[in-house]
């Protein structure tokens, strides 16, 4: 009898991880097409990108006419990063847990000190295309 709400339990919150509230609220992405999450967090700080948000209906709603129009990711070659130019490279620092997925890269542009804070940090979505994610909150 002890078993059966156990597994009930257990059945509820492992469907509530699929969910694009929780992956969005704990900084997850999901197994899906534009299922990053629209907050990551990264070296004690929280980074927001206003084109994604795991699929939730509700980011798409507070888009302002500007960000519906933005593809949803740029190729490298727009993020305006010459290869092999000093600090303009892209530098694998994380990477962002996908949910029963592949882990996605995270990048910060150049190498920035450790007691310096990124302002802007970079996520590979898939091949060629890239979600900019910014800091939350001042330096």
């Amino acid at each position: 009898m002890v078993l059966v709400p156990v597994l009930l339990t257990l059945g509820v919150l492992g469907g509530a991880a699929f969910t694009s509230k929780v992956a969005n609220h704990i900084g997850y992405g999901l197994p899906r097409e534009r299922g990053l999450p629209y907050r990551i967090h990264y070296n004690g700080r929280d980074y927001r990108s206003h084109l994604t948000c795991a699929g939730a209906q509700w980011c798409e709603d507070e888009k302002t006419p500007e960000e519906r129009v933005k593809p949803y990711c740029t190729p490298r070659a727009g993020l305006g990063l010459s290869e092999g130019a000093g600090d303009a490279r892209l530098m694998k620092v994380d990477d962002v847990f996908i949910l029963f997925g592949s882990s996605r890269p995270l990048f910060t542009v150049g190498i920035v000190p450790p007691e310096e804070t990124a302002t802007r940090v970079v996520v590979e979505a898939s091949d060629d295309c890239y979600l900019t994610y910014d800091l939350v909150g001042g330096p």
